[in-house]
């Protein structure tokens, strides 16, 4: 039993493996978000240029998730933010602020008192709010995970100055939801990012609720696995 739990690990392991050499191109290396995300303690993002991806939700009307990081002037501040494809989530359309030194503020169409009460932000702070009103978004399809999700907004600008930076995924709707902020572009993948391929993999479908086929998946790999020592060893 040792021996095919052993094989199994490593055969898995390698097919995650040799899939995510094909397909990081189109992944996000993920944030960890068991953090609160407050205005008070935000998610750090080491290195905002660095493609990144926080999978996180709205739990409440209200609720606010902050994220910072530094940047250096005339560095590109990029981010975007999808809908994992679930019914009820089909009209959910978060808002996301970006607030950092030198912006130009733009409310987008919100009262600023409004805004600056929601995110409880002081009243001098640059801020430009990225918001989506599209009513039919399109929709990615993310093949190393096989899920899919509504586009929503996309956001790039040079930093005008330099100095930390803060993203805030809020709804000014009050609405609630899932949603995936990716941060950066650039792909930089390590070895033990690799190496986590397996629990990314399952983190990412377990996030869009795709539990039932996860577990088929995954009873159809150790079977193959099963079947493939059975033949190696008799």
């Amino acid at each position: 039993m040792k021996i095919l739990i052993n094989s199994f690990s490593i055969v898995f392991i390698l097919l995650i493996l040799i899939l995510s050499l094909k397909l990081t191109a189109l992944a996000h290396i993920p944030i960890d978000t068991s953090a609160p995300a407050t205005k008070v303690n935000p998610i750090f993002v080491e290195d905002h240029q660095i493609s990144w991806a926080a999978y996180n939700q709205l739990d409440s009307a209200g609720d606010v998730d902050y994220y910072h990081f530094q940047a250096e002037q005339g560095e590109e501040i990029y981010f975007s933010l999808v809908i994992p494809q679930i019914e009820r989530y089909q009209d959910f359309r978060p808002d996301v602020a970006l607030i950092g030194p030198g912006l130009e503020s733009n409310y987008a169409g919100y009262d600023p008192n409004y805004i600056i009460s929601i995110l409880k932000l002081e009243a001098d702070k640059n801020i430009i709010i990225v918001r989506d009103d599209q009513a039919n978004p399109e929709i990615f399809f993310e093949p190393f995970t096989m899920t899919s999700y509504w586009r929503r907004q996309q956001f790039s600008i040079p930093a005008p100055a330099a100095g930390t930076y803060y993203l805030a995924v809020f709804s000014a709707e009050q609405q609630q939801g899932k949603y995936t902020l990716a941060i950066g572009r650039r792909e930089v993948w390590t070895f033990s990012d690799l190496i986590r391929m397996p629990k990314i993999w399952w983190d990412t479908r377990i996030f869009v609720e795709k539990e039932s086929s996860t577990y088929l998946i995954l009873a159809f790999i150790i079977a193959v696995t099963a079947f493939m020592v059975y033949k190696f060893i008799f």
